[in-house]
């Protein structure tokens, strides 16, 4: 996908990306969400009509869009501002764009434009205009949103759709009281989850990876921890839908909810107590960090 959203969704990936709180009024199924917010840009009514951001005469800033959203471990951060401006900060580096919103039957609609330049491989550099979709909701200071899928590609084999949660940053930057407001339901991971490497089955606060029972909760950085016999292991978590495209026919694909936890530990003596499933990406990509991951497909 060479949309602008996509290259800041893929550096929120390797991030917490889900929330909980010390006060809690209102639970949130993260799964149930990423599919009431997972639309086509054919159903939506905007594949192919639009060239630039100018063109969309129907959008408009939304008001409860503007202001600063922030990951809760605080990593990542999204300022949209008034005169249709955002920035994307992040450890990984800063993106900025134009956007508008619009509506678009019961979606809402984040319109990112972004001048784009590629190099080839005898160094001549191309400008494009790009255009980008995000799906999103705004609920008790909370904002999610996701990729909307792009069906212009007709070669595409797969694409992977994550939900990012992003908390409303008061005029200090913190978010405390806005996640104070939500608790994400550690039901949003239930269920068996499948990897070649292993398995592991969720169900309400316990983990199981062949005959070891673990303890899992939400901590306050919105990572996913797992204990047993009093020692603690926490992983940044998502969930994503992966489209697996048919060869012969483009217009049909199967979908798989998809679990990725992801670790970095303090030193190389600090290691992730799921190890058996976790791939080390250190080894693999000679890394200077320390850095274990693992992707698990639901059964269904």
């Amino acid at each position: 996908m060479n949309k602008v959203i996509s290259i800041m969704l893929c550096l929120l990936m390797v991030v917490s990306l889900f929330g909980c709180s010390m006060s809690v009024s209102k639970q949130v199924n993260l799964r149930e969400k990423l599919s009431a917010l997972m639309v086509t840009d054919e159903a939506a009514g905007v594949k192919g009509k639009y060239n630039a951001l100018s063109e969309i005469a129907e959008g408009s800033v939304d008001k409860d869009l503007v202001g600063t959203w922030t990951t809760a471990d605080g990593k990542t951060s999204y300022a949209y501002k008034q005169d249709g401006t955002v920035t994307a900060q992040s450890e990984y580096g800063d993106a900025q764009a134009k956007f508008t919103c619009l509506k678009a039957g019961d979606y809402r609609l984040i319109c990112e434009e972004a001048e784009m330049t590629s190099t080839d491989v005898d160094g001549n550099e191309t400008s494009s205009t790009v255009i980008s979709y995000s799906s999103y909701q705004i609920e008790n200071d909370v904002l999610y949103f996701t990729t909307v899928e792009d069906t212009t590609d007709e070669n595409m084999d797969s694409s992977q759709y994550a939900l990012i949660v992003m908390y409303r940053a008061d005029e200090n930057g913190s978010t405390e009281a806005a996640m104070a407001k939500t608790e994400i339901a550690l039901d949003s991971f239930a269920g068996t989850w499948t990897s070649e490497k292993g398995e592991i089955t969720i169900d309400g606060s316990t983990l199981k990876l062949g005959d070891e029972v673990y303890n899992i909760s939400l901590n306050e950085k919105a990572q996913l921890v797992v204990e047993k016999d009093g020692e603690s292991t926490a992983y940044a978590a998502n969930i994503s839908v992966r489209k697996q495209y048919d060869d012969n026919d483009k217009t049909k694909a199967e979908e798989t909810t998809a679990l990725g936890l992801y670790y970095t530990g303090a030193d190389e003596n600090d290691k992730p107590n799921l190890l058996t499933v976790m791939d080390d990406w250190k080894a693999e990509y000679q890394w200077d960090s320390f850095y274990y991951s693992a992707s698990f497909d639901l059964q269904q």
